[in-house]
């Protein structure tokens, strides 16, 4: 049979190596949401950048700086460089 020492042993190992594994999950749940963060700013930047000129030719031509034939042939010239 068992003796006390032992039993307190295999305890001590069982919440020690409960305690590790808790950690290491801690741990992978950190770096998958710093991933996850990361990637989705990159992605929001990388929009706000390729819709820029198109969100100035629009305010352009609601100010009515550009007639509606100006306005269409530069947004198409836009669209086609992306």
């Amino acid at each position: 049979m068992m003796d006390d020492k032992m039993l307190d042993g295999s305890m001590t190992m069982m919440v020690m190596m409960c305690a590790i594994m808790c950690i290491g999950t801690l741990i992978l749940v950190l770096v998958l949401g710093a991933t996850v963060y990361v990637v989705v700013r990159l992605l929001m930047m990388k929009s706000r950048v390729v819709d820029r000129p198109l969100m100035m030719l629009k305010e352009r031509y609601v100010r009515g700086e550009i007639n509606d034939d100006e306005y269409l042939r530069m947004r198409k010239v836009i669209n086609d460089e992306k």
